[in-house]
């Protein structure tokens, strides 16, 4: 018996003993010339101030390992002769998974002796070192900090300046500079994607959540305007994402469940001695899982989604990496059988509505010399969306809305060739292929206030190709001057439209801390293929010969380094939108474009649009534990319809200003607690005001169209609040996160809804607090 308490009593000292230690982790990485991405062996890596010192320095490869560092945040710095030295600071560094951090240094512009100290990642430049402005970078980490942001990149852009979302906490669509979210640009390891998000609808850039992990990303590039050549396709914005690499050295596995689902992913080596290594993610929703259990018919949505990618480098030929996503999702909402429990026309709907998006493929990277590195790509990609839609009547008529099928598959080859001309001169050229299926099957009605039956929107099958090549450099005229140039020439079968897209922009470091940039872009993209596909009662085609929409995009900035923590970007913009597709002598345009406009009417190219305003970013780099961000937006959105009026878009809010920040304390030496919050503030939504007359008439919501986006409703204050807390054990860690968006209660407004029994149109809207909450082992 003595000897059992004996032992218990030793088990439980050597456990507490251990337990009490600081649990430490590994950092690893590599690093990468920043002009050709060839490795660079024999750089010096080692955390600053930590005592005894580690450090180590990078091989042949340009691989490297600080071993058994305690957990915490570090600053670590990259010293390599002949290039500039970079510090990368508060680098978490946590207990269940190694800290991976991969780095790209800049050759010197002169002295190859010389060490110029430049910080390492910097969220206010883009990685993409050929963007002059209107750019900055994301991480992982930020994504899972910032309060708002559930793990989400767009709700994460949100926080941006001149970034606002659509609609509301349930839509991650949005509005870029007061331009639709059907242009912005995705990609996904340099190849373009539909947008990536469950229940997308068709093409309008938005959904309840993306379809992959945000712990599938690398850092990642996001641009608000005036990109790159390399960038086609695109009218906003660009959102370029990149997937990290697994784990090639340890195997790692992470479980979490939460409000939004159930999340499992692991990554691990395939072969140790090539750096080979795969990472994948699935995830089912909470929702979902409900709807098995009870059922569901009551709107809320179901989702799954599965996302991998495989790296395998070779000796000789290149790196390939393989990789996919793929989200399948779906909602349904049955109306109560009786009238007498309809209150308004939102109680009366019926729909059921299914969405699909998928991608795949497979890239090669190879160093041809030292100067000279080639990326080639091909890629398919799905979706299908299907939506049938009815309005009951009391009287027992049912008005149809919508029967939409679609169906669109690409195959997408990718090759671009980037060349290191000098230390102060790279060029980078490329060409694209897209080949696109399209099977449609779309009827809509475009009157529901008059038509009883729907209209033949589409019924089309077939094929059509869209290609593009594009040429730019860099060039550091000196020390404080850089110029990015180039061009894009773009060609769409459909129309036959060829496209030149020049780009230039500019960087003066006038003084040490102090910048001026100026750029200049045209951009377009072609509107989704089922309006070119419009067909009159005969089947005869439309708009077969609408051109494509175009933007010019002008902007200025200034950024003034205040410390080596804080900066501040100020940004004045013009846009200038032509070519956008309208309906003669109505207010209709593709500018407000949203999944459920039906047009059985042809379209012509006599649109334009203005975007204007000045962005305003205000940021204290974490330090301490603290940090935060200020962003503000003033801006004006205005378009001319077809009948040749003046018309605020559906997305002129006019002003934006989100403030977000937040503090994180070390518990115990070992584990963290993290409280977070945003505050925004930003003008109401417009509506285009309803007939009530017409709308008494009918019982249903009709619209008066000649006066489109006239109505704002109130200004809008949502407040976010996040906590989080990490526990960190040897090997493993615990991470529990609260969050309630929209803790204010401010309401939302989703649109106009006829009340049956005020016999008039009134607004519908909800006032609520989104809770999140999720536990998450990795290990």
């Amino acid at each position: 018996m003595q000897a059992r308490i004996y032992l218990i009593w030793m088990f439980c000292f050597m456990w507490m003993n251990v337990s009490s230690q600081s649990p430490t982790q590994n950092i690893r990485g590599r690093v990468l010339d920043a002009d050709t991405h060839t490795p660079l062996p024999g750089v010096n890596v080692y955390i600053v101030y930590s005592n005894p010192l580690i450090g180590t320095t990078t091989d042949a490869s340009g691989y490297y390992i600080l071993k058994n560092v305690p957990v915490g945040r570090y600053t670590i710095n990259f010293r390599f002769i002949g290039y500039e030295q970079a510090l990368f600071k508060e680098i978490s560094v946590g207990s269940g998974k190694e800290t991976e951090l991969n780095v790209k240094l800049k050759e010197n512009f002169r002295q190859l002796d010389e060490v110029v100290v430049k910080p390492g990642f910097r969220k206010d430049k883009a990685q993409n070192n050929m963007a002059t402005l209107s750019a900055r970078s994301f991480s992982v980490e930020e994504a899972t900090r910032y309060a708002g942001g559930w793990n989400d990149p767009s709700r994460l852009a949100g926080s941006f300046a001149g970034v606002t979302m659509a609609e509301g906490v349930n839509d991650n669509a949005i509005v870029i500079r007061g331009n639709s979210p059907k242009g912005i640009l995705w990609q996904l390891e340099g190849v373009e994607i539909p947008a990536p998000n469950h229940l997308n609808g068709v093409n309008n850039g938005g959904g309840i959540e993306t379809i992959f992990s945000v712990n599938m990303l690398a850092n990642s590039d996001f641009f608000t305007g005036a990109f790159p050549a390399e960038y086609g396709n695109a009218m906003s914005g660009t959102f370029n994402m990149k997937f990290r690499n697994g784990n090639s050295d340890h195997w790692e596995s992470a479980f979490q469940i939460g409000s939004q689902g159930v999340d499992i992913s692991s990554e691990g080596p395939l072969s140790s001695k090539k750096k080979a290594s795969y990472l994948f993610n699935y995830r089912y929703s909470t929702m979902a899982l409900a709807g098995l259990l009870v059922g569901n018919d009551f709107g809320m949505p179901e989702y799954q989604d599965l996302s991998f990618k495989f790296h395998l480098p070779t000796t000789n030929s290149g790196t390939f990496n393989i990789w996919g996503i793929g989200g399948l999702s779906s909602v349904t909402f049955e109306p109560e059988e009786n009238p007498d429990d309809w209150s308004n026309t939102f109680d009366n709907n019926q729909y059921d509505t299914g969405s699909d998006v998928g991608a795949a493929g497979i890239s090669h990277n190879l160093h041809i010399g030292k100067r000279n590195y080639l990326k080639s790509s091909l890629a398919t990609t799905h979706t299908r969306f299907s939506m049938n839609s009815d309005q009951l009547l009391r009287k027992g008529e049912i008005i149809p809305l919508a029967d939409h099928k679609e169906n669109n598959t690409r195959l997408i080859f990718n090759t671009d060739l980037n060349t290191k001309i000098s230390n102060r001169l790279t060029n980078k050229a490329g060409i694209s292929l897209t080949f696109q299926n399209y099977n449609l099957n779309i009827r809509g009605n475009s009157n529901p206030g008059i038509n009883k039956t729907l209209d033949l929107i589409s019924d089309q099958s077939g094929k059509v190709m869209q290609s593009r090549i594009f040429d730019q450099f860099k060039w550091r005229i000196s020390p404080k001057i850089d110029l990015n140039a180039g061009i894009s020439i773009s060609h769409f079968e459909m129309n036959n439209e060829w496209i030149p897209e020049p780009r230039a922009g500019m960087s003066w470091r006038f003084l040490p801390r102090h910048s001026v940039h100026i750029a200049y872009g045209k951009h377009s993209r072609p509107e989704p293929v089922r309006f070119y596909l419009a067909e009159d009662d005969n089947g005869r085609l439309l708009n077969s010969d609408l051109r494509v929409t175009k933007a010019n995009h002008y902007v200025l900035a200034y950024d003034f380094r205040i410390n080596e923590n804080m900066k501040l970007k100020i940004e004045p913009y013009y846009q200038e939108l032509y070519d956008v597709p309208v309906i003669y002598g109505s207010s209709e345009s593709l500018i407000n474009y949203t999944w459920d406009m039906y047009f059985d009417e042809p379209l012509m190219n006599n649109g334009t649009g203005r975007n204007k305003g000045v962005d305003i970013t205000l940021e204290r780099y974490m330090k301490d534990g603290f940090y935060y961000m200020f962003t503000g937006t003033l801006f004006d959105s205005k378009y001319k319809g077809g009948d040749g009026k003046e018309y605020h878009t559906s997305f002129n809010r006019n002003f934006v200003f989100n403030l977000l920040g937040g503090k994180e304390w070390k518990i115990k030496d070992k584990n963290t607690f993290g409280l977070n919050g945003k505050i925004a503030f930003m003008g109401g939504n417009r509506f285009t005001p309803p007939n009530q007359e017409q709308s008494a008439i009918h019982e249903m919501v009709i619209e008066d169209k000649s006066r489109a986006f006239e109505w704002q409703e109130n200004n809008k204050l949502f407040l976010d609040i996040a906590l989080k807390y990490q526990i960190n054990q040897n090997k493993k860690a615990h991470i529990i996160t609260i969050q309630a968006k929209n803790a204010l209660m401010q309401s939302e407004m989703f649109g106009w809804a006829y009340d049956f029994e005020k016999q008039k149109v009134v607004e519908h809207g909800i006032t609520m607090v989104y809770p999140y909450f999720s536990y998450k082992l990795l290990w």
